[in-house]
C-alpha cells in the first residue's frame, strides 16, 4: 500500500499523543518518575516545502485532475522516502480549480496568501494563465502541466516569466514537430491542412507548420472552415478529397478529426490522416480509426527504461494505466524536485535559476527549457493498428 505524505507524520504524531497521556496520567498518580523531553517532530515546519497542486477535483473535469494529483504525490512520496535528514520534506496542498480564469485566479491568490512560494498544475491554458500571472506577481514559482497557450510562460508584452515554466510542447512546437513527421518519417510532401476559423488553438499550430513545412520543402494547402457548420465542413472535404494531397493535417477537436477520417474512408480514400493532440484514448474508439496518425505528449509503447518502470509504478499505485496527463504531471513534479537537490537553496528564485539551464531526463523525453522556458523535446507520433496505440515516430520541437 502506498502512504501518501503526511500519513507518517500523522501516525506519530497520534503515537505520541497517546505515549503522552497514559504517561501524564502515571505521574499524577505518582507511578513513574518524570520523563525525558519528547523526541522532535522529523518534518518540522522548518525543514517542510509546501507545494500546492492546482487541478479541478470537482465537477466534470475531476477525473482529469484527480489524475494530475496523483501523479504529483506519486512523485513527492517517492522524493520524500529517499530523502536525507537535512533535505526538505515536501508536503502537497491540494486545491480544487476550474478550468476558469477568474476562479483559478482567485485560487492562486489565496494560496499564495497562505505564504505558499511553489505551485503545480494548471492542466488548461484557461486556468494556468491567471495562475502564472499571480505567481509571477508574487515570487512563487509555477510549472504547468499540460497547458500549451504561448502567454503561460511570457507576459502580455513578450517577456518571458521568469519563475514560469511547463511540461508540455505549445501550440507553435505542435505544428513544427508535426511538419518534420510528415517529411521526415512519413515522407509525404503534399498536405492538405485543417484550419477551424472556431478555434484559436488550431490557428496556431496551422500557422507554426505551415512555416515549417514549406521551408523544408513541402506544399501545405490551407483549408479553412467553420467546424461548427456540417455543410462548411462537407464542401471543404470534398475538394480535400478530389485534390492530389498525400495527407490532411487536423490540429484540432477529435469530434473533427472524427468527422475527416469517416468522410475520407466512405468515399475510399487512403490519404494519410494526422491528428493533433486534443484527444484521450479513454474517450476514442480505436477500432473504427484505424490508420489514423495521433500526435501525443507522453506513449506506454516508447521502449525506454525509466518510462516503463514509472508506468508500472503508476500501475502498482493506482490501478490504473497513466496517460499523458499523468506523464506530464509526475515530470513536473519530479523536474521541481530535481531543481530543489540542485539548487543552493530551496527559494523559488534559486530553483528558476536551476531549472532554466537543466537537463532532465523523465517519462515524457529529455529535455531543456529554451529562452521562453518551454521545454524542447521530441513529440510523439502513434497510429492505431488492429484497434490499438502503436508507437509511429517521434520529432523535435525546436
Amino acid at each position: 500500500m502506498r502512504i501518501t505524505p503526511g500519513s507518517t507524520l500523522r501516525h506519530h504524531l497520534s503515537e505520541w499523543a497517546l505515549i503522552s497521556a497514559v504517561v501524564l496520567g502515571l505521574a499524577m498518580a505518582g507511578c513513574v518518575p518524570s520523563m525525558p523531553p519528547l523526541p522532535t517532530n522529523p518534518y518540522d515546519e522548518q525543514n517542510q516545502l509546501r507545494v500546492a497542486i492546482l487541478a479541478p477535483l470537482s465537477g466534470e473535469l475531476a477525473t482529469y485532475g484527480r489524475t494530475v494529483r496523483r501523479a504529483v504525490e506519486l512523485a513527492f512520496d517517492e522524493w520524500n522516502e529517499r530523502r536525507n535528514d537535512s533535505e526538505v520534506f515536501i508536503q502537497p496542498v491540494p486545491e480544487d480549480t476550474p478550468c476558469d480564469a477568474t476562479d483559478a485566479r482567485q485560487v492562486a491568490e489565496r494560496v499564495v496568501a497562505m505564504g505558499i512560494r511553489f505551485i503545480i498544475g494548471g492542466i488548461c491554458s484557461e486556468a494556468a494563465i491567471p495562475i502564472a500571472d499571480v505567481a509571477d506577481k508574487n515570487g512563487a514559482l509555477f510549472l504547468a502541466t499540460s497547458a500549451t497557450h504561448p502567454l503561460v510562460t511570457v507576459d502580455a508584452s513578450g517577456n518571458t516569466r521568469p519563475l514560469v515554466f511547463r511540461t508540455a510542447f505549445t501550440y507553435t512546437q505542435q505544428g513544427r514537430a508535426a511538419s518534420r513527421f510528415l517529411l521526415q518519417t512519413l515522407r509525404l510532401e503534399r498536405v492538405a491542412v485543417v484550419n477551424n476559423l472556431r478555434s484559436p488553438f488550431a490557428r496556431e499550430v496551422v500557422a507554426a507548420f505551415r512555416e515549417a513545412f514549406t521551408s523544408q520543402g513541402g506544399t501545405a494547402s490551407i483549408v479553412s472552415v467553420d467546424a461548427s457548420q456540417q455543410s462548411d465542413l462537407g464542401a471543404s472535404l470534398e475538394s480535400i478529397i478530389t485534390s492530389d494531397v498525400q495527407a490532411v493535417y487536423v490540429p484540432d477537436h477529435c469530434a473533427t478529426m472524427i468527422h475527416i477520417q469517416e468522410a475520407l474512408r466512405a468515399h475510399g480514400s487512403d490519404k494519410a490522416l494526422l491528428a493533433g493532440d486534443w484527444w484521450n484514448v479513454h474517450e476514442l474508439d480505436l477500432t473504427t480509426l484505424e490508420g489514423v496518425y495521433l500526435t501525443a505528449h507522453y506513449s506506454a509503447q516508447i521502449a525506454d527504461p525509466a518510462a516503463l518502470q514509472w508506468a508500472a509504478r503508476y500501475r502498482a499505485a493506482f490501478a490504473v494505466e497513466p496517460d499523458a496527463l499523468a506523464a506530464l504531471a509526475y515530470d513536473a513534479a519530479a523536474l521541481l524536485v530535481q531543481g530543489i537537490e540542485q539548487s543552493e537553496s530551496a527559494s523559488p528564485q534559486a530553483v528558476a535559476h536551476t531549472l532554466s539551464a537543466i537537463e532532465y531526463k523523465g517519462v515524457t523525453g529529455r529535455w531543456r527549457f529554451n529562452a521562453q522556458h518551454d521545454p524542447l523535446k521530441q513529440a510523439i507520433f502513434l497510429r492505431v493498428r488492429d484497434g490499438a496505440l502503436q508507437f509511429a515516430g517521434s520529432a523535435g520541437v525546436e
